[in-house]
């Protein structure tokens, strides 16, 4: 269970290197890419999540944009820790068509991973200033595009994005083993892959954040949740 003065960031053994342990703070959104899998495999609104992305590149993001997605299918344990929490589709009417719907669904993924970002950044007490990026849902570009435009930050997706989570933790074992002198040496060696850069303004960014809390607190039914 994570502090309550921690916007729902679990801190944790991560690596020992030498005499030295290495801590992580973790906070995560339960679903992304189960979330666009749910959608196109078991409801089948979409034929692939690639489509899905394609749909909602049709439309902007605005702050006052219906309808509006909050990908709780497995809880909400960041900004809050909420695990009972369920998703909601909202603000539904006879104009919605399916690339709303798709910009809903991403935007709604996009605004839950700033907040985990807020969570870490909060409990470091440090901005982050990039981001890099690996995963299957790390192959959409829209979705990329939005991530960078709601943290106003860089975002590089690393090259093989696909196998990004398999590569870190062979590159652990890399240098437990001795095969690099530092997890920094392996970082730094990697090709750099394609950059994402904000293309919103900071009063856009604000205006799309504040309406997302609106929505999360008019889900979740207390301002008191959120920090």
């Amino acid at each position: 269970m994570p502090r309550p003065d921690i916007s729902g960031v679990l801190a944790q053994p991560g690596r020992r290197q030498g005499d030295t342990s290495h801590y992580s703070l973790e906070a995560y959104t339960s679903t992304a890419g189960s979330a666009l899998n749910w959608l196109c495999d078991d409801l089948g609104l979409f034929a692939s999540p690639k489509e899905l992305g394609e749909e909602a590149g049709r439309v902007p993001t605005r702050p006052g944009r219906t309808p509006r997605f909050v990908p709780a299918l497995a809880g909400v344990r960041t900004p809050v820790w909420h695990p009972e929490a369920t998703a909601a589709l909202t603000g539904l009417t006879l104009a919605t068509t399916r690339a709303d719907l798709a910009r809903a669904v991403l935007d709604g993924i996009a605004h839950s991973v700033c907040d985990l970002i807020d969570g870490v950044a909060d409990t470091m007490g440090t901005p982050f200033t990039r981001l890099r990026v690996g995963g299957g849902v790390s192959g959409s570009d829209p979705l990329m595009q939005t991530q960078a435009d709601l943290t106003g930050l860089p975002l590089e997706r690393v090259s093989d994005s696909a196998t990004a989570s398999l590569r870190g933790t062979a590159y652990l074992a890399g240098v437990a083993q001795g095969l690099w002198s530092s997890l920094e040496e392996v970082v730094e060696a990697q090709p750099l892959g394609r950059i994402f850069e904000p293309a919103i303004t900071a009063a856009e960014r604000a205006a799309q954040r504040s309406a997302w809390r609106d929505v999360l607190i008019a889900h979740l039914g207390d301002p008191a949740l959120l920090p």
